[in-house]
Parts: C-alpha cells; sequence; structure tokens
C-alpha cells in the first residue's frame, strides 16, 4: 500500500518539475526557479559536457608533448604548434559548450550574473583558446573574466592564466605586473591562499624563461613547501636539480635527481635523471666505475633502445671530465650515429665533438661535425650566433683547403703515364666496388638471421593465400609479409646509416670521392671528383658514375691554359687560408704556412706583396721581431712603390686611404639618392667628378658609371644607355657590376622595351628588378587564402577536397574555412580554403596541414601538386598570370614557411 506522505511528494515533485518545464526556458526574468534550472542546465547539460572534452583533450596534449633535457625544464611546458593541432578539436568543442551556455543559460540582471557557472564557462573559453596556442584570443578572454568578474575570486585564476599567456608571447612587461597584484592581495589578505601554488610556479616559470635562474630556484624551493600534486613536484625536484648542476653543486643536484628516480617519474623523466645522475659524479670520489657499468647496462636494455644516443653522450661527457678525449670523441661520435628522432641530442653531441676537435686544430672533422650541429642547433640555443659564425669560419677553411687538395691531385693525375693513371682510378673503382659487396653480404646475413629468428619464433598470421612460396603457408614468417620485422629493419636501417635516398653508392655521404695516392706517389694526397663547370668556363655534360673512368678523367688540367687556372684557383685558395687562419681562427702558424707556402710554390702570384705584408704582421703579433724585420725591408727593398710599403714607412698612410675612401663613398651616397629621387642631370655630374678624382679606385668606378648609365638612359635615348653598359662590361669585366649591366642589355633588347619609359628602376647593390616581377605586393595583415594547385591527370582532386573539408573540421572548425576548386589552366585545378584574418594565421595552417600529413600522404612525393598562402589582393593577379613557378618564387621569399 502506497504510503500517502509519498505520494503527495511524488506529487508534488512531478507538478515541480512541469512548472520547471514550461517556465523556466526563459531567461528574461529573475526567479528562483529560472535561476535553478539555468543553474543545473548549464553545468550539467553544457558546461560539464566542455568541460570534460578540454580535460581529455589536455590529456592527450599532454601525453604527446616532449620535453627538452638538455635545457633547463620551464615549469610549464605547452608543446608546439603540431601537439597544439592534436588538442584543437576538444577545444573547439569546450568552447562552442561555454559559449551555448553563455547565450542560453546567463541571466544577467541590474549588472550582476546569477547563474553562477557563467564565468566558469568564460575561464573554459579563455583556456581553450590558450591550448590552441591562439594566446592573444586567450588574454582577451581572460581580460574580460577579470573585468567582468572583478568582485569574484575567479579573478585571481584568470589574472595567473593571463600572465602565463603573456609569457607565451614573450611579453614579459606585461605578465609580471599581473603576478605582482596576485602575490599582493595574497599578502594583503585579499585573495584566496589556495592560488599561491600556481603563482609560485608562474613566477617560477617566468624566471626561467628568461633565464634568470637564481630568482626561480627561489620560488621552486617555496613550490615544494606547497606540496604541489605529485607529477608537478616531482618536475620541480628535477629542475631544481638542473639548476644545482648547472651551479657546478653536483651533490646537491645528484641528491635531487636520486628523488626523481625514487618518486616514480615518467620514463623520459627518470631515464634523464639517471644520465644527468651520472654526469655528476664526483671524479675523486672513486665511484667511477660503479656509474659507468649502471650507464652501459643501460646500453643493452632494450627499453632504452631510443635513447642510446643519450646514454652516449653521457659516457662522453664522463670521459671528458677525466680528460680522456680519446675516449670522449669515440662516445660522441657513437652518440651521433645512434640519435635518430633526438635532433636536439644530435646536436649537442655533434657539437661536443667538433669543440674536441677544434680545440686540437683538426679543422675537417671539427668543420663536420659543427656543420651536422647547426642542422639542427635551435636558434634559442644561447651560443647559437657563435657557433654559427665559427660553422661559416670552418665551411671556408675547408673549402679552401679542398681546392688546394684537389687541384694538386689533378695535377698529379696529369702528370702520369695514361697506365699509371688508370691503375689508380681502377684502385678507387675497386675500393667502391668492395664497399658495395660487402654492404650487400651484411645485409644478406641480417636478413638470415633476421629469417631464422622468425623461425625459431615463428608467431604467424596461419595459413591463407598470399604466403610467398617455401613459406608453408606461414605469413609472419616471411620479412616483408610480417610489418614487425618491416618495422624494426627499418629502424636499425635509420640508425645506423640515417635517412639516405635510394641510389647508386647510397653508403657513402659524400659523393666526392676522395682519392689517397700515397702508394704510388709517396705523398698523402687527394683527389675530390667533383661535377662543376670545366676550367674553360663551359659547362659540360659530366658523368656522375663513380665506377666510370671517365668521372676522374673528366677536370684533369691537360692544357696549358687548364693548368694556369687550376694554379690560379690554388693561389686563391693559399691566400684565402693565409687569412682565415690568422684573422678568424687566431692559429698564426698555420697562417704563415700558408702564405710561405703561396709565396715558395708560385713565387710569381699576384698577392706577393701582400702576403709578405701579412707575414710582417703575423710575426709581429707573435713577437719574433727579427721574422717581422726580415719581411719589412723585403716589401721596402723589393716592392718601394706599393701602398704596402709606403704604410710601413708612415703609419697614418691607412688613415688617408680610409679618409678617401670615406670621401668617396659619401659621393656615392649622395649620386644614388640623387637617383632614387630621379635626379638624373646631378647623377651624371657626380658621375664626373668621381671620374676626375676617384678613377683609379676600381671598386667604385664601375658603381658611379653603371648610376650614369641608367641616368643616361631616362633622359636621352636607349642607345646612350646600351653604350654605357657595354663600356662598364669591357672596361671592368671581373668587377660586380658588369652582371648587372648585363641584365640591363638582356632587358632593354626584348621586344617592347626599347624605350626609357620602360627602363628597369635599379641599385648600384642589386640585380635590376624587372617591371613583371613585381606584380605582387606583399599584405601580410590582409585576408588571405590558402591554395593547393593539383594537376587532374594525376591526383584525385575531390579526394583533396574532401580530406581538406575534413581536416578543417577536425581541426579548424570555429573558423568556418570554406572549400572551394577552380580550374586554373589546362589539367592544373586551383583548390582554395578561405579565409584567413592575416597571414600568420595562413602560415600557421599551411605548416599544420603538412605536419598532419592527412591530406597529402598519398601524394607528397609525387611532385603534383603545389601549395601556397596567398592575399586576397594578389588572389586574382595569380589567377590572371596563371604562372605558378613565379608566384612561388614570391611566397618562399616572403612567406616564413617551417614544415
Amino acid at each position: 500500500m502506497i504510503n500517502k506522505k509519498t505520494y503527495a511528494s511524488a506529487l508534488i515533485f512531478s507538478l515541480f518539475a512541469i512548472l520547471v518545464v514550461f517556465t523556466s526556458c526563459s531567461t528574461k526574468k529573475n526567479t528562483f526557479v529560472r535561476r535553478v534550472y539555468h543553474n543545473l542546465t548549464a553545468h550539467y547539460n553544457v558546461y560539464w559536457n566542455g568541460m570534460d572534452n578540454m580535460r581529455s583533450g589536455v590529456k592527450d596534449f599532454q601525453a604527446t608533448v616532449k620535453d627538452n633535457y638538455s635545457t633547463i625544464l620551464p615549469v610549464y611546458n605547452f608543446g608546439d604548434k603540431a601537439s597544439a593541432t592534436k588538442v584543437s578539436q576538444f577545444a573547439d568543442i569546450a568552447i562552442k559548450k561555454s559559449s551555448k551556455a553563455i547565450q542560453k543559460h546567463s541571466m544577467y540582471f541590474n549588472r550582476k550574473e546569477y547563474n553562477r557557472w557563467i564565468d566558469d564557462s568564460y575561464m573554459l573559453i579563455g583556456k581553450a583558446y590558450f591550448y590552441k596556442q591562439d594566446y592573444p584570443m586567450a588574454r582577451r578572454t581572460f581580460e574580460f573574466v577579470i573585468k567582468t568578474y572583478n568582485e569574484n575570486e575567479i579573478k585571481f585564476e584568470a589574472m595567473l592564466w593571463q600572465s602565463l599567456a603573456n609569457m607565451q608571447l614573450r611579453d614579459y612587461s606585461r605578465a609580471e605586473p599581473m603576478l605582482d597584484m596576485v602575490q599582493n592581495m595574497i599578502k594583503q589578505g585579499k585573495a584566496p591562499e589556495k592560488y599561491e601554488e600556481m603563482l609560485v610556479l608562474c613566477y617560477a616559470n617566468f624566471f626561467i624563461l628568461q633565464k634568470n635562474y637564481p630568482a626561480a630556484t627561489e620560488y621552486l624551493n617555496r613550490a615544494l613547501e606547497l606540496n604541489p600534486p605529485r607529477t608537478m613536484k616531482t618536475r620541480v625536484i628535477f629542475i631544481l636539480a638542473q639548476l644545482d648542476q648547472l651551479n657546478g653543486d653536483l651533490p646537491a643536484a645528484s641528491k635531487k635527481y636520486t628523488a626523481v628516480i625514487k618518486r616514480n617519474a615518467s620514463f623520459d623523466m627518470e631515464f634523464n635523471a639517471k644520465i644527468n645522475l651520472a654526469e655528476c659524479y664526483d671524479v675523486s670520489g672513486g665511484n667511477r666505475e660503479y656509474i659507468v657499468k649502471k650507464l652501459k647496462k643501460m646500453l643493452k636494455d632494450d627499453k632504452n633502445k631510443e635513447y642510446l644516443d643519450q646514454v652516449y653522450y653521457a659516457l662522453g661527457r664522463i670521459s671528458l671530465r677525466e680528460k680522456d678525449t680519446v675516449a670522449a670523441l669515440e662516445y660522441l661520435t657513437k652518440s651521433v650515429t645512434a640519435s635518430v628522432q633526438n635532433n636536439y641530442q644530435k646536436a649537442i653531441s655533434a657539437l661536443e665533438a667538433a669543440d674536441i676537435y677544434f680545440a686540437r686544430k683538426k679543422y675537417k672533422p671539427a668543420q663536420a661535425y659543427y656543420d651536422s650541429a647547426m642542422l639542427f642547433l635551435p636558434k634559442e640555443h644561447r651560443n647559437y650566433k657563435e657557433i654559427s659564425e665559427k660553422t661559416a669560419t670552418l665551411n671556408e677553411l675547408v673549402k679552401n683547403l679542398q681546392i688546394v687538395q684537389r687541384e694538386d691531385s689533378l695535377q698529379k693525375l696529369a702528370g702520369m703515364s695514361n697506365e699509371e693513371r688508370t691503375k689508380v682510378i681502377d684502385g678507387i673503382i675497386a675500393k667502391i666496388r668492395a664497399e658495395e659487396i660487402k654492404k650487400q653480404q651484411e645485409e644478406q646475413e641480417r636478413q638470415e638471421n633476421l629469417n631464422l629468428a622468425l623461425q625459431n619464433n615463428p608467431g604467424g598470421m596461419g595459413k591463407g593465400m598470399g604466403a610467398p612460396p617455401g613459406s608453408g603457408g606461414n605469413v609472419g614468417a616471411w620479412y616483408f609479409y610480417n610489418p614487425s620485422s618491416m618495422a624494426n629493419g627499418f629502424s636499425n636501417f635509420a640508425r645506423k646509416w640515417g635517412r639516405r635516398k635510394l641510389e647508386d653508392t647510397w653508403f657513402l655521404t659524400n659523393k666526392a670521392v676522395v682519392m689517397n695516392t700515397e702508394e704510388q706517389t709517396g705523398e698523402p694526397d687527394e683527389l675530390a671528383a667533383a661535377g662543376d663547370t670545366t676550367k674553360g668556363g663551359a659547362s659540360a655534360v659530366k658523368t656522375t658514375d663513380m665506377k666510370d673512368r671517365k668521372y676522374y678523367l673528366q677536370d684533369i688540367p691537360n692544357t696549358p691554359e687548364k693548368i694556369t687556372a687550376s694554379n690560379n684557383d690554388m693561389i686563391q685558395a693559399y691566400y684565402n687560408l693565409g687569412f682565415i687562419f690568422s684573422d678568424e681562427l687566431k692559429d698564426y702558424p698555420n697562417s704563415i704556412s700558408s702564405f710561405e707556402t703561396l709565396n715558395e710554390r708560385f713565387p710569381e702570384n699576384k698577392y706577393q706583396v701582400a702576403s709578405l705584408y701579412q707575414l710582417y704582421q703575423v710575426y709581429t703579433i707573435l713577437e719574433n721581431q727579427p721574422r717581422a724585420d726580415e719581411y719589412r725591408n723585403l716589401i721596402l727593398t723589393q716592392y718601394p712603390e706599393t701602398d704596402f710599403a709606403k704604410l710601413l714607412v708612415n703609419p697614418d698612410y691607412y688613415k688617408e686611404i680610409q679618409k678617401k675612401k670615406k670621401e668617396v663613398n659619401i659621393l656615392y651616397e649622395d649620386t644614388y639618392r640623387a637617383f632614387e629621387n630621379q635626379q638624373y642631370y646631378m647623377v651624371i655630374n657626380n658621375a664626373g667628378i668621381a671620374a676626375s678624382k676617384y678613377a683609379a679606385d676600381t671598386a667604385m668606378m664601375p658603381r658611379f658609371e653603371y648610376l650614369r648609365g641608367l641616368s643616361l638612359g631616362k633622359i636621352e635615348v636607349v642607345d646612350s644607355l646600351i653604350t654605357a653598359m657595354q663600356a662598364i662590361i669591357k672596361k671592368y669585366p671581373s668587377s660586380e657590376i658588369k652582371p648587372l649591366a648585363q641584365n640591363v642589355l638582356d632587358f632593354v633588347s626584348k621586344p617592347g622595351k626599347g624605350s626609357s619609359a620602360s627602363l628597369p628602376d635599379s641599385t648600384g647593390n642589386a640585380t635590376p628588378a624587372l617591371p613583371e616581377l613585381k606584380i605582387y605586393t606583399l599584405e601580410p595583415d590582409a585576408i588571405h587564402f590558402y591554395v593547393v594547385i593539383l594537376d587532374n591527370n594525376v591526383v584525385d582532386v575531390n579526394a583533396i577536397k574532401v580530406k581538406l573539408s575534413d581536416f578543417n573540421t577536425k581541426y579548424y572548425d570555429l573558423l568556418n574555412l570554406q572549400v572551394s576548386s577552380l580550374l586554373l589552366d589546362g589539367s592544373l585545378e586551383m583548390v582554395t580554403v578561405n579565409n584567413f584574418e592575416n597571414s600568420t594565421k595562413a602560415m600557421e595552417y599551411f605548416v599544420s596541414v603538412h605536419e598532419n600529413r592527412y591530406v597529402f600522404t598519398k601524394i607528397e612525393n609525387t611532385g603534383s601538386f603545389s601549395d601556397f598562402a596567398i592575399s586576397a589582393g594578389n588572389y586574382p593577379v595569380f589567377y590572371r598570370s596563371k604562372n605558378v613557378e613565379q608566384y612561388l618564387l614570391f611566397f618562399r621569399k616572403n612567406y616564413p614557411q617551417n614544415k
């Protein structure tokens, strides 16, 4: 029997529910029933779904974000654009749900919000934009929360998140005041103490990003006192260990790394804690053998296969601390070779090896390792500029060393009989073939071992159609039907050889063969058989087959003209080497050797006096006065009329030369400015003054005459221009202005270009820009489109459109991007995605499409498509011209790409 009270309660509840349904849909009236309804609905039906999606997205996002353990970790790692793309679909749902909660359930009366989930919805929108890395939009949203909900404690959370957004934008001047305000309010009791934990972590992050590590340490220690969640606490301890290690407090660092290991950190963090712990060991403490043993044990653990580069690096660092550079180089070389995925580690290991070789003045291997390091070293590295400059110097040094070695080797080959030459070349070819056979045998042996392992542990896919002959129906036993085996094979190959193009002699990184003629001539030497133009200056079709004798014979200097050209190359190289060694590397012994070898081998070279003067200067720096005086007297007695002799007699002579150079430069600047202002008569007048005062200056006079010729073309007939340019080419054949003059002649010779009105504007420093190359305008702030050009004979255009639409829905749903297509020319179709508010947003999309690989996965290596960003203003211009390559030149020059 039903209880009367229960019945009555149920009836009242039902009536209440009906009343809610019929009266609570509106937000126009501020009643209790409506407030309850909209609070419940906003929370559980809308906001909760958005928050749950956001939580899932952040969890997936955090699983993909990788820390760079070779640098001091930031407190917060919000990833890069690629990781932001992965969270964007969840963030978009959160934004939609929160927006819906605000639009349909906000109850704002008398400047007060009565739905307590609206401020949370705005905060969720701000965080969603933050994780999408749309930091300006996130910042604006947090600022709205701070101003609108100034009486609500949620504003403190918004202030901290706004500070983080400013940090991500590197706008530190706006980040710090927000943190200071929250800190002051907590101290004054105006803000809850629960926000102190996030505050001190934000402060620590703020100072770490600016490399102010002492200030960061104070806040990190305070964070530990506040006992943050376990994962964050472990991260803070690791960062403090890094800072101790950086400051040289190795015992303290070791203690903290040990604590990290004991806290069951993530695999990456625990692994790097072990590596860093090894680097912190005390050389005098006697625990060297124990640590090395632990590291070598890590090398054998399959779990560490992807991290072998770091283990080898740690072993190399230990060897360095013990001053054992031989062992250090061995380990560092293995680290570089083993590094497949961790490009930063590859760069750091290569950098360490390069520094060792450089300190030992082994410039060739140093250059090779610096060059490798620069391929992967981020520009944010503290010594990036210094390393880049050193690499450029060594590149130039090695280039000149190779010129000397190459020309020496070629001349030695030229001096051999046909039989001797053939014997040497055949020896090189035999070595290449032997290397090929060796690699083939190694691959065959590896394949046999793999097949044997599969037979012992079949784990096959079962019998069925498609099994290869002899497999007994066990598809999994055959290598190419076993995905796992193929993946392992690919990984092993990549680990050993890196990424290699499928071609002959793929195993050789440097296809320029180095020939050692020591066995034939008794002297060590090299032959770099490079396929460049012949010494005669004419480009010839050359073989690239390194097993063909012609490959080595094609550049041998076998005529007097070629011998002269070869000697000139060596003269220039020796002269360059002397300056690089002395001015850039401060390696004075090698500088002396270069200049003295130059004059000994080529006593009539054009740089003889200049090199003698450099030898005088280098010996003066080395305080070897007798040798310095020897070269000084040689210049004064044999070359008394040269500038170098005058400089030795009159130290102020150089100042006089500089004064004259300054005068001519000022006159040129005035002349160029007059040309830009179309004051052509002044240009002609200034060129006349230069001819009368500075006729001997062969560097500047071609510039004056070039501007004079262009001015004549503007105010007289084109014939005057042609005559002036022809005179420059004839009078200054080796000047850098000669190509400019030739370009002008080529331009005016085109049909329709024979009038002064159509002459190109130009500068004395750059090639004249022809009018037809100026059809595009750089408009970074204009509306932009993303465009893909496809050949419909090769590519299914509709399939690409569908993939782009799917990609947009998944990752850019909020932008409401539209995909359309249009026939461009012949079989070329133009697929367009619009609209993006500026070039930055368009390029973010451009990079995102390529990093995702979903859209172009089947055609990315076919060469059947081109894509780019283009402004709304340039779009119709491009469609009219239909010249894809022309626009791509403009695009690559003006739009930063990080594909």
